[in-house]
């Protein structure tokens, strides 16, 4: 459940291991000018650094939203119908949610990292919520 990345995250690193390690193949000559972006020519592409995009998600990347390699993989412990209502949360309400907003190649680990971003927001309601469970049992 949890690696459902893992496999894809390690072939591409494999084949950026493979095209990088080229052995004494050199790379084409090229003019470094006309080839090589400037951050002022990818500033000027991103609609997030000029402030064109706004924060409705109008305008969505079709890629995640960060690298596998970018992810700390961390437990957590929870009981079976607290992953069940998790899941079905994700997979049934945000994926939906998303689909709708023109997003289709969501990757978990972007929707785990934005519900742990989200529980950073709200930790009242973390507190309240183990509290009513110590009452519950």
């Amino acid at each position: 459940m949890g690696f459902d990345d893992l496999e894809a995250a390690e072939q591409s690193r494999a084949d950026r291991d493979d095209e990088s390690s080229g052995g004494d193949v050199e790379p084409p000559e090229t003019e470094p000018d006309a080839t090589r972006s400037t951050d002022a020519d990818d500033a000027a592409s991103d609609p997030a650094v000029d402030g064109a995009a706004d924060s409705s998600g109008s305008e969505t990347s079709d890629e995640p939203a960060f690298e596998y390699d970018d992810v700390k993989q961390a437990p957590l412990y929870a009981r079976p119908e607290a992953w069940a209502a998790l899941e079905d949360a994700l997979d049934l309400d945000v994926v939906r949610t998303l689909r709708e907003a023109g997003v289709r190649n969501e990757e978990k680990r972007e929707l785990h990292d934005a519900v742990l971003r989200v529980a950073a927001d709200h930790p009242d309601e973390i507190a309240e919520a183990v509290q009513e469970a110590r009452r519950e049992d």
